[in-house]
């Protein structure tokens, strides 16, 4: 164990400290040696051995999860990585690992494919020590100087991955989404970073646990939107981080400006414009060597940020990330963006919660809150949204809240068909 926290203290110090200092010059040779050596022991990639990235394919969860042995070192099949993650889906507990102690995780599968991840326990530790030093504020650090730090994480699954943050330093515990809030609650007593997905801050935020007063709150999962981030300031009085990790990796960490960091001194991007904002990352992920990750192409749209942020951090931002390719309604041919959406669903008045999914010309609209002509207001913002993109607007009709389990995904906006 003693092992396991000096390592995750390493990494730490190095992405706090020393990192920054040496950031293009340690990317560059930290790819370019992942590539010469650590790629070639990949079944998949083997016949492109010395080729340089921009000659490597493009590929996608589909194309992993067709042969999903020739991704990763160890031949590790698909078949058996599933038994083992739903095993523990279905036992709700996560400690099992494969041989040589690499860590199946399975994701929520928000796109309609389940992705499956592998690491390893180095991997685990890297992370950890990445994820903390990007992510731990001045306040939490003093904390966890004087005393072990409470992080609190809600999550559909557990997993050894987040595991590697418990330690004498840090006092770590999962809560299960499929059990209900309040069975939690009680526990999340004397919390010091309280990490979950947008939804369910919104939902402790709401209850108003007396003893809940964390130093950072923590954002991950899902989309995190204003209306959100408004009633979570203002019941803990503290700025809502956020997290962007997916099967594929860590991906961004937000600053205290609010952007989103592309953690690019362990992952290249390649963006995919959409438009002049708008991009699909293409993911490689040089830091992991377990299961390999090289020009994954996510159908997540990001916002750009320009200029370099004003807190200094180097390397790429983002404003935001805006949901997934099918969180992208459609007029006709004239695509429309979930920012661009939720805007002019703002101007509706108060909805309380809402969901809209497109069903071809018709946009079905699910409210908690506001008067019986909600609908007929969010048709008119709508309408005046499709006129200034020039498009036909759609038909906005009611719809009755839409059935989830407590542990999936919220998706405020989607489109169905």
């Amino acid at each position: 164990m003693a092992g396991s926290e000096a390592a995750v203290a390493a990494a730490f110090a190095r992405e706090r400290w020393l990192l920054p200092r040496r950031y293009d010059a340690a990317r560059a040779r930290a790819l370019e040696r992942f590539l010469r050596v650590e790629l070639p022991k990949a079944r998949f990639y083997g016949p492109f051995a010395g080729r340089p990235l921009s000659e490597l394919p493009v590929v996608d969860k589909r194309t992993v999860l067709a042969d999903f042995a020739a991704f990763n070192r160890h031949g590790i099949t698909l078949d058996r990585a599933l038994a083992v993650a739903e095993a523990a889906e279905r036992s709700r507990s996560f400690a099992e690992r494969l041989p040589g102690g690499v860590t199946v995780g399975l994701s929520s599968g928000t796109s309609g494919t389940r992705g499956v991840f592998l690491v390893s326990e180095a991997e685990s530790r890297l992370w950890a020590g990445i994820l903390m030093g990007q992510l731990m504020s001045p306040l939490s650090l003093r904390t966890m100087a004087r005393r072990p730090l409470r992080v609190a994480l809600f999550l559909r699954a557990n997993s050894n991955l987040y595991e590697t943050l418990d330690s004498r330093r840090v006092a770590f515990s999962w809560h299960d989404l499929t059990v209900p809030l309040s069975v939690h609650l009680p526990a999340l007593a004397g919390t010091d970073v309280l990490v979950a997905p947008a939804g369910v801050l919104r939902r402790i935020a709401e209850a108003r646990p007396r003893t809940l007063r964390p130093l950072q709150v923590v954002s991950v999962a899902e989309t995190l939107e204003p209306d959100d981030e408004a009633v979570i300031r203002a019941a803990f009085g503290r700025p809502v981080e956020q997290i962007y990790q997916a099967t594929e990796g860590l991906l961004a960490v937000s600053c205290p400006a609010g952007r989103l960091h592309l953690n690019e001194a362990h992952v290249h991007i390649e963006p995919e414009w959409i438009d002049h904002q708008r991009f699909h990352p293409i993911v490689t992920d040089f830091t992991r060597t377990t299961q390999y990750v090289v020009r994954h192409r996510l159908d997540d749209v990001l916002l750009a940020a320009p200029g370099p942020c004003p807190c200094g951090r180097p390397g790429r931002s983002i404003h935001a990330v805006l949901g997934r390719a099918d969180d992208v309604l459609t007029l006709g041919d004239v695509p429309v963006y979930p920012d661009v959406l939720r805007h002019a669903v703002a101007l509706a008045g108060d909805l309380g919660d809402y969901r809209i999914e497109q069903h071809g010309t018709e946009w079905r609209l699910a409210t908690t809150a506001g008067s019986s002509g909600a609908t007929e207001r969010v048709a008119t913002q709508i309408g005046r949204l499709a006129q200034r993109l020039g498009a036909r607007p759609p038909a906005v009709v009611p719809m009755a809240w839409p059935a989830q389990t407590p542990d999936q995904k919220r998706r405020r906006i989607r489109r169905i068909r």
